[in-house]
């Protein structure tokens, strides 16, 4: 086989340049921001005047030193635990029944209702929420004394211990349609349709074929949504903000932190008190976690994929 001549080689490099830039300037971009954040987290910049002094580990030093970190941090490790993981089971579930069960003949239907959520801007999500979560006139709890069950009526983001956690079912109902569009995009695959079809044939059940075949084929998939919803779960800002900005208490670091989010978090030092330097931490150690996280669910996938 002839290898191509410069003039075809040329030819092909001057008919891909006008694709390749816009990518090459995009990656120069954002490699570019984000070593300008990795020097201006080591830099002494406090106030709105640029101060690149070198500073050394002195803002993360000062961040560990902090209950406010550990506070907001665990509050993160919430929202990804109990917003994520539900997420895309919940996702997995309702693409697979979409796709493959017995409720493809309105499928168009309960796509829509699934993906309405995804569509709305936080604000109003928020908003309809708020109005669900009153404890006097919500929703919720007008429901709850109308079927007798008083009893059971709530505060809900107004009580410190349960606060997070119905910011959390916010969270999973907004983003479950957007979980549910990638995974069943992935169910339409031909190769994947075709080793159902066989696994039918051959006598394998729903179960069997769901752990055998339909899952390990699209573990790639499922490590992209747990990844994209760890994102979403890691800068999560308008919920918390909607709901008190700090905490039921409505004050930002105030004794129960339950709204705080290390987002609320880089907003505060980085918008409000102007401490970029520390603000550019904040957002590394955010980072951090989320490549930890990716890497943690990679693996977790992968070993699923080994055992069965």
């Amino acid at each position: 086989m002839s290898t191509p001549s410069h003039a075809v080689r040329f030819a092909r490099v001057r008919e891909a340049a006008p694709f390749a830039l816009p990518l090459l300037v995009f990656l120069l971009v954002l490699y570019g921001m984000l070593a300008w954040t990795v020097y201006t987290s080591l830099s002494d910049w406090q106030g709105t005047a640029p101060n690149y002094a070198f500073a050394g580990l002195k803002w993360y030093r000062f961040m560990i030193g902090l209950d406010r970190f550990w506070v907001d941090l665990d509050n993160n490790l919430r929202w990804l635990v109990l917003g994520v993981v539900p997420t895309t089971v919940l996702a997995l579930c309702v693409a697979y029944l979409l796709e493959i069960g017995a409720v493809r003949g309105i499928e168009a239907y309960l796509r829509t209702l699934v993906l309405y959520p995804a569509a709305m801007s936080f604000v109003v999500t928020g908003t309809i929420w708020s109005w669900m979560y009153q404890a006097d006139r919500g929703v919720l709890n007008t429901l709850l004394r109308a079927a007798g069950l008083e009893r059971l009526t709530s505060g809900y983001t107004t009580d410190p211990a349960t606060a997070t956690y119905w910011l959390i079912l916010i969270f999973v109902w907004q983003y479950l349609g957007l979980a549910v569009l990638i995974l069943q995009a992935s169910f339409r695959s031909v190769e994947l349709q075709e080793m159902v079809e066989s696994a039918t044939l051959d006598g394998a059940s729903a179960f069997q074929q769901l752990r055998k075949i339909t899952i390990p084929s699209i573990r790639p998939t499922i490590i992209f949504t747990v990844l994209v919803s760890t994102i979403y779960g890691m800068q999560v800002f308008a919920e918390p903000q909607l709901f008190g900005g700090g905490g039921p208490d409505g004050v930002t670091g105030g004794k129960d932190r339950q709204f705080q989010t290390l987002t609320l978090y880089l907003y505060e030092y980085g918008f409000n008190r102007f401490e970029f330097g520390y603000a550019s931490a904040i957002a590394w150690v955010m980072f951090a976690v989320i490549v930890i996280a990716a890497a943690v669910n990679y693996l977790f996938i992968r070993r699923i994929r080994s055992a069965s």
